[in-house]
């Protein structure tokens, strides 16, 4: 499955109900946009997550060619509370533990509600590693 596909997000719904990771996700609570940009089959991939105390309560996926206008939309703040733009290659090694959240801030771009993300970190750090579990092709 590709990154940030529906057939990705589906998984990630079903696996989501798991006792293990609902212990791992507890408490998330999130309106998230991710972006990956330049994605290897030449598009922009997006994503729209909500999560509710570890539960997805809506979702929403896109792919446009690149460059699209997915990077440019301006982060709704009524709807959502942050957006996480990347290329393609820094976000597989984000997810996949390749590099740490801190080395990925010179290529992620984060907008939105800062201090909430950060009073939420270790359940986003979380959601990085749940992300990584899934078996994505990360070539495509």
């Amino acid at each position: 499955m590709k990154l940030l596909s529906q057939e990705m997000v589906n998984e990630m719904v079903k696996r989501a109900e798991d006792p293990e990771v609902k212990e791992s996700l507890k408490g998330l609570t999130i309106r998230l946009i991710m972006v990956a940009t330049d994605c290897p089959d030449k598009s922009d991939r997006q994503a729209e997550l909500v999560l509710k105390d570890s539960k997805f309560v809506s979702f929403k996926v896109g792919s446009k060619p690149a460059p699209s206008d997915f990077r440019t939309t301006p982060l709704d703040k009524a709807k959502f509370d942050a957006k996480v733009t990347s290329p393609f290659g820094p976000l597989v090694d984000l997810v996949t533990e390749k590099m740490n959240l801190v080395a990925a801030f010179q290529f992620v771009k984060i907008e939105g509600d800062l201090p909430k993300l950060m009073t939420q970190v270790e359940g986003f750090v979380a959601f990085l590693k749940f992300l990584g579990s899934l078996p994505i092709e990360w070539d495509k």
